[in-house]
C-alpha cells in the first residue's frame, strides 16, 4: 500500500482546554436508550446523589459529588446523553485514521459502526482536571454497563478509537483511568527527510500540555510508551517540569536510562491541532531547532 502523505492545516488551533468534552459510543445495530430514570439510577450507584436535570432528547444529570464554585453558589457538574443517531465513519479523517494504533483492523471495525450516541460533561470545566477526568471516566464506564451492545468508543479530543475489549482492559487505577481513553500517542514521518515526530494528543483538552519528540535515527517503537509515561507524570503531578529541566531519556535498547538527560521546553506544537506541548530534546537524536521558550513565550537560559 502506498504511504499516505498529509498536508497540515495549521489554522486548526486547539484551545487550552475544552469547555465540553465528548465521547461517542458506537454500535452495529440501533440500540434502545434506557429510560432517564434507569440512567439516573446507574449514575447514583457509581457517584452517589444524582439529580435529573432534563429527561428530553438531550438528557442531563447533576452529579452532586462534583460541585463547581461560582460567585454566588456551588452548582454540581452535569453529564449529558444524546439520542442515538446514524454514525458517519467519514467524520473520522484520513489523518485521524492513520493514528488509530489501538485498532489495527480499524477500517473493518469502522465499517461495522452504523450508530452513535454522544456522551459529554457540562458545566464541568470549573472542576480540577483530575475531578473532571474522574467524572468523565465514571460516566463512560456507567454507559458501557448500560449498553452491553456498544462495540467501541470514539474520543475526538484524543483522536482515539477503542473497541469494547480494549475499553474493558483498562489497566490504570483511580483518576489515571481517564488516560486510557483520553490520550493518544501519534507518529509521523517527515516527508523527504529522515526526521520523525511523535506526540501525545488529549492532555490539552483538560488544560495540560501534550508531549512532543522531534527526532531522527531512533527506533520509534519504544518511544510510544515513553510518551505515555511522561504524559502520565505530567497528569499525576500537575505539570511540574520547568523549562530547561532535564528528564530521563531512552537508551539504545529502548529502556529508560537515568544516564541520558533530555532537555525540556514548552513550545507550540509542530503538528495540528496547534496547542502547547512539552517538547523533549533527545540530545544527539534531536531534529529541528528548539525555541527554548517557557509556557508564557519567554526564552529561558
Amino acid at each position: 500500500m502506498a504511504e499516505q502523505v498529509f498536508q497540515q492545516d495549521r489554522s486548526q488551533e486547539a484551545p487550552d482546554y475544552h469547555h465540553l468534552l465528548w465521547m461517542q459510543l458506537l454500535f452495529e445495530e440501533q440500540p434502545q436508550r434506557p429510560a432517564p430514570e434507569a440512567i439516573q439510577a446507574a449514575l447514583a450507584q457509581r457517584f452517589g446523589e444524582v439529580d435529573m436535570v432534563s429527561s428530553a432528547d438531550l438528557c442531563s444529570f447533576a452529579i452532586r459529588r462534583f460541585p463547581v464554585q461560582y460567585s454566588n453558589a456551588d452548582v454540581p457538574a452535569q453529564v449529558l446523553m444524546a439520542m442515538v443517531k446514524p454514525f458517519e465513519a467519514d467524520s473520522i479523517s484520513d489523518l485521524e485514521r492513520s493514528q488509530l494504533w489501538d485498532l489495527p483492523e480499524k477500517e473493518e471495525f469502522l465499517a461495522r459502526c452504523r450508530y452513535g450516541l454522544m456522551l459529554s460533561d457540562f458545566m464541568a470545566s470549573g472542576l480540577s482536571y483530575k475531578e473532571r477526568c474522574s467524572l468523565l471516566t465514571g460516566w463512560l464506564e456507567t454507559a458501557l454497563d448500560l449498553f452491553p451492545d456498544c462495540i467501541g468508543v470514539w474520543v475526538p479530543s484524543a483522536g482515539k478509537l477503542l473497541n469494547r475489549k480494549r475499553l474493558l482492559e483498562n489497566p490504570l487505577q483511580g483518576e489515571d483511568r481517564f488516560l486510557w481513553y483520553g490520550v493518544n500517542a501519534r507518529f509521523f514521518d517527515i516527508q523527504n527527510s529522515d526526521n520523525m515526530i511523535m506526540d501525545t494528543l488529549g492532555l490539552y483538552a483538560i488544560g495540560l500540555p501534550d508531549v512532543q519528540l522531534h527526532f531522527h535515527t531512533m527506533d520509534p517503537n519504544p518511544l510510544a510508551n515513553y510518551l505515555y509515561n511522561v504524559a502520565q507524570y505530567l497528569y499525576d503531578n500537575n505539570c511540574p517540569i520547568k523549562p530547561g529541566e532535564t528528564i530521563d531519556g531512552v537508551g539504545p535498547n529502548g529502556s529508560i536510562s537515568r544516564e541520558l538527560r533530555w532537555t525540556c521546553a514548552y513550545e507550540h506544537s509542530l503538528l495540528q491541532p496547534a496547542r502547547d506541548v512539552l517538547d523533549i530534546c533527545p540530545g544527539p537524536f534531536a531534529a529541528g531547532r528548539r525555541s527554548g521558550k517557557d509556557k508564557k513565550g519567554n526564552f529561558y537560559k
